[in-house]
């Protein structure tokens, strides 16, 4: 079976540089630096004309907490 969702980032990205990742997902290169580093579970899907779209996988009402202070 096909997988239709792509690829986790991590894999995605063997064999690239962060700025060539950055190029593809149409982003700066500290933006892949921060999604390699962090435990997200990013996907990356290259569609039919060659681009790719990078979305992240997370259950509903998940949202990250304001710090306190």
């Amino acid at each position: 079976m096909e997988n239709t969702i792509g690829a986790p980032l991590r894999l995605f990205a063997k064999g690239k540089t962060q700025p060539e990742l950055a190029l593809l997902l149409k982003v700066s290169q500290s933006a892949v630096s921060q999604m390699l580093s962090s435990d997200r579970d990013i996907w990356v899907k290259t569609n039919a004309d060659g681009t790719c779209t990078a979305f992240e996988i997370r259950p509903i009402g998940s949202r990250r907490k304001p710090a306190a202070a």
